[in-house]
């Protein structure tokens, strides 16, 4: 009894003579902040860049891109400037859009009304009782010898190879990766004149392929494709899609690109990024949608798309010529992507939300939109009046309604001559 009473009392001098200090308390992490409650900074007179030189601005990053991607620049990639050679790309610049001299915004808003009635079912397609002709996907191996004879082989069977001898080019493209299947997808009508009628055409599609190219046994190309048809493809699309491609060399490539889109039963998700490089300049772009909401009965005649919020982020990242875009739309409501909805009379006149969006260049807001989408107290019964638009024209900092901003940025877009 004693000796154990010894050993406690030795214990507690022990664990009396040790630092009291207490562990602290890791710090818990705080929540998110949702950068859509946070108005977006005005723009800066003297710093910003004025609406009126946005085209300006636009046209110079245009002609930047163009020359970094000439191939007949000394700084383009040699291993990219190679693979173009082969292909036949080796010579030519590559062409500037025409659009950027007459950029028209109602090509956007046709676009976006397009967009809204495919969601609501006018772009759906139904498949009616008909002669039916399938495309199949081009399979087997065909040879271009070096004495410029050609030869045909059946196999693969579930790819398809073309060889350029001469060259040393390879092509090829592997349908079936993993034994996955592959899926018809409508494609239009073809006039049959045997018939004298129109026939319905499906293109096979795979749903988990490769490519790649390669010279005297050196992989200079490589994509990847893989989709999720779900069980309505030919009328609401695939459920998941994703593509990624490279071009050069796959280490640190200087051309590379990646695709992904998915739609659940609460999100519409897409996103894309692409990079290029020169042997001493870099370009990038990226882009993340994300649209949060409700589906219902998404593959039959009753589709309806409900959203909630929605948020649209963008970079485009040219030297010298940064332009970031980030749109933040909150607590959506009385809007709905149907047919019967969006064959109403003036139906997103009672949209209800928030918006808060900001354009900027080279780190300084160009645009900012911020507040409610609900009409106001006007007497036009048209909703975002309520918004405030900010930027900078002309040396004076504007501040205005939607409508104003519409005019003001349409005229800026479109001069008259």
């Amino acid at each position: 009894m004693k000796r154990s009473l010894a050993l406690l009392t030795v214990g507690a001098l022990l664990l009396a003579s040790c630092d009291r200090t207490t562990t602290p308390t890791q710090p818990t992490n705080p929540a998110p902040v949702d950068p859509a409650k946070t108005e977006p900074a005005a723009p800066v007179v003297g710093q910003s860049l004025e609406v009126q030189n946005v085209m300006g601005t636009a046209q110079s990053a245009a002609k930047q891109m163009a020359a970094m991607t000439d191939p007949n620049s000394p700084n383009m990639d040699p291993d990219l400037k190679a693979l173009l050679g082969l292909l036949g790309m080796g010579s030519a610049p590559v062409p500037m859009s025409g659009g950027l001299n007459g950029l028209d915004l109602s090509g956007a808003a046709s676009f976006g009304k397009n967009f809204v009635q495919g969601l609501g079912g006018k772009g759906r397609v139904t498949t009616q009782a008909m002669t039916v002709v399938q495309d199949t996907l081009a399979t087997g191996t065909r040879t271009y010898t070096r004495d410029g004879g050609y030869q045909y082989s059946e196999l693969p069977r579930d790819g398809y190879v073309e060889i350029d001898e001469q060259s040393g080019v390879r092509i090829e493209a592997k349908w079936k990766v993993g034994g996955a299947a592959t899926v018809w997808v409508n494609s239009g009508y073809r006039y049959d004149y045997r018939t004298g009628q129109s026939v319905m055409v499906q293109q096979e599609v795979p749903t988990n392929a490769t490519g790649s190219v390669t010279v005297s046994g050196k992989t200079v190309a490589g994509l990847k494709f893989s989709m999720t048809p779900g069980d309505c493809l030919n009328t609401a699309g695939p459920t998941a899609l994703t593509l990624s491609g490279w071009a050069g060399r796959e280490a640190n490539a200087p051309a590379k690109l990646d695709l992904a889109y998915a739609w659940t039963e609460k999100d519409v998700l897409f996103s894309g990024s692409a990079q290029y490089a020169t042997t001493k300049e870099k370009a990038a772009a990226s882009m993340k949608l994300n649209v949060t909401g409700t589906t219902r009965d998404r593959c039959g005649a009753a589709f309806t798309f409900t959203p909630t919020r929605a948020d649209l982020t963008g970079t485009l990242d040219i030297p010298s010529h940064k332009t970031e875009l980030n749109v933040y739309l909150r607590d959506l409501s009385n809007l709905e992507f149907s047919e019967k909805a969006m064959s109403a009379p003036n139906a997103l006149d009672r949209i209800g939300g928030t918006l808060n969006a900001a354009l900027s260049f080279n780190g300084k807001a160009v645009v900012t939109a911020f507040g409610p989408l609900a009409d106001g107290k006007d007497m036009d019964l048209q909703p975002g009046d309520q918004v405030k638009f900010r930027y900078v024209k002309s040396g004076k900092l504007v501040e205005a309604d939607f409508r104003t901003a519409e005019k003001d940025l349409q005229e800026l877009a479109n001069p008259r001559r």
